[in-house]
């Protein structure tokens, strides 16, 4: 009886298997201009095929390892924007080459359904990246 309880105890906490995880990876590519252009699967869209950007953060690792936030969209100059899955998600911030970079993008839509919540993020340095 201990064995079944620990077992239904486990399967709870895990989650629904039903519902796909929030975690996506975001594709990054290298644009003509030598910056990278992010961008999300079609996934959390409108009925027009579009996402909801909520905030996009940038992250670069620093001497100790760890990554530190750079840039995020979260400020008042930067408004909620909709982006087309598959299309470049622009950040105004200037990448360089021979540092590593991570990258999040949430979307939601609509607002007031949670469940849409997506994650999508992406580890990288310049060169490695292709056009």
């Amino acid at each position: 009886m201990k064995k079944k309880s620990l077992i239904l105890c486990c399967t709870m906490l895990a989650g629904c298997f039903f519902h796909p995880g929030p975690i996506r990876t975001a594709a990054v590519s290298l644009k003509e201009d030598g910056q990278p252009c992010f961008k999300v699967e079609k996934e959390s869209v409108t009925a027009n095929n579009q996402s909801r950007i909520l905030n996009i953060a940038v992250s670069k690792r620093v001497a100790d390892g760890s990554m530190h936030r750079i840039w995020s969209s979260n400020d008042l100059h930067f408004p909620i924007k909709v982006v087309v899955p598959g299309e470049c998600i622009l950040v105004d911030y200037k990448f360089e080459p021979y540092q590593e970079y991570g990258v999040t993008i949430y979307t939601i839509v609509p607002p007031d359904k949670v469940e849409t919540k997506r994650f999508w993020g992406a580890y990288f340095q310049l060169q490695d990246l292709k056009p």
